[in-house]
Order: structure tokens, then C-alpha cells, then sequence
């Protein structure tokens, strides 16, 4: 499947996130800074890529995010996000040009980051790596 266009990831990405970043009365500040290495992407219906076959890293700061795939599908990405509402994450990436929103979850130093780009569901797993 070509990716051009599926871009920025989330994973997302990204995937983007901090205290100054989230605005919620209900959740408490979520603090997602750091470096986080991939655990899984899928893109749509297609298989989850995973290491060894696909590698990535996910930088978050406070406001901003830096992505890097390598494997099957090479990417990079940077931008900007906002995570609100505990749950909500939206992106607007620098390097391709445009917004999308999706989802995140923190469970432990396990970060998933779900958007939708173009229509194709995007589901990146990374986990923390400081």
C-alpha cells in the first residue's frame, strides 16, 4: 500500500504531548514526554508492522513530536499536537502539511496513538524508552 499521503503518523503517533498541551477539568494533566521506540504500527486492515522488520522512534516534548520509521515503510514526521478530553489527540504535521485527530492511551510506558489520515485508520504502539 503507498503511503504517500498517510503522512504525519501518530503515531502519530505524533503521535505530542504534556501538561502545557492538554486542557481537560475532568482527567488529570498527562505528562507523554520522552522517547519512545515502536512496538507495532497498522495501517488500516493491512498486518501490524513490527520489529525487526519495521523500526521507529517517537520524540515528544511538552508541545512538538519527531518521527522516524525505517523498514517497509521509511518515514519522517514533525509537528505539533494536542492531546484534551483525556482521551482526544489531534496533530498538524510540519513536514507534510495537515491536521488529523484520533485518540491516545497511556497504560504504563505503553503509548497507542489511533488516527485517521485520509481514511485509512492508523494504529501506532510505541513503548518508553526514557
Amino acid at each position: 500500500m503507498p503511503l504517500s499521503g498517510l503522512r504525519p503518523l501518530v503515531v502519530g503517533a505524533a503521535i505530542t504531548f504534556g501538561a502545557g498541551a492538554c486542557s481537560s477539568t475532568t482527567a488529570p494533566a498527562v505528562d507523554l514526554t520522552g522517547n519512545y521506540g515502536l512496538v507495532s504500527i497498522q495501517f488500516g486492515q493491512g498486518t501490524a508492522l513490527t520489529p525487526p522488520t519495521e523500526t521507529g522512534t517517537f520524540s515528544l516534548s511538552a508541545t512538538a513530536y519527531n518521527l522516524t520509521l525505517s523498514g517497509s515503510v521509511s518515514e519522517t514526521d514533525t509537528g505539533t499536537y494536542t492531546i484534551s478530553g483525556g482521551s482526544i489527540w489531534s496533530q498538524t504535521s510540519s513536514t507534510q502539511g495537515g491536521t488529523s485527530s484520533g485518540t491516545y492511551s497511556l497504560n504504563g510506558i505503553t503509548l497507542t496513538v489511533t488516527t485517521v489520515q485520509q481514511g485509512t485508520t492508523i494504529v501506532a504502539v510505541w513503548e518508553k524508552l526514557s
